[in-house]
């Protein structure tokens, strides 16, 4: 079974931000039962305008999500559901970091030259982000 555990913020905004973990976990990675989830509920908004981050810390199965705690609902869910589509890149084995810094995206090697929207794995996560908000909000919340 999945492990998700939520650091941070209030009562009421951990178990939404459960909610929304499991509910995506349901719909998008529907057979992944083995993964390693920590969302942090923190102050991370950087002058780069990032209210949220995904990094992967073992072998595609255990995560960590930093989200801004300071977002209004709609923001901090669709900046969740960015952060968790990139969860589900990693454990598909769609993106993965290289030793040199590099990422590899389907098999083709991106280099720190390319724009931040012109990212193909950024573009999936901003496109399916508005699709996802409207869906869970519906759905669970």
């Amino acid at each position: 079974m999945n492990e998700v555990t939520i650091i941070g913020g209030t009562k009421s905004s951990k178990e939404m931000v459960s909610k929304v973990v499991h509910w995506y976990l349901k719909k998008m990675l529907p057979r992944f039962r083995t993964l390693d989830i920590t969302v942090k509920l923190t102050t991370c908004y950087d002058k780069a305008g990032a209210y949220g981050y995904c990094s992967e810390l073992d072998n595609n199965r255990e995560f960590e999500i930093e989200i801004d705690k300071n977002l209004r609902l709609y923001d901090l869910v669709s900046t969740l559901c960015h952060e968790l589509t990139h969860l589900k890149q990693y454990a598909r084995n769609e993106m993965k970091h290289k030793d040199d810094g590099r990422i590899c995206w389907k098999k083709r090697v991106y280099s720190d030259g390319v724009a931040y929207e012109d990212l193909p794995w950024e573009k999936e996560a901003f496109k399916l982000e508005h699709q996802l908000v409207l869906e869970c909000f519906t759905s669970c919340l």
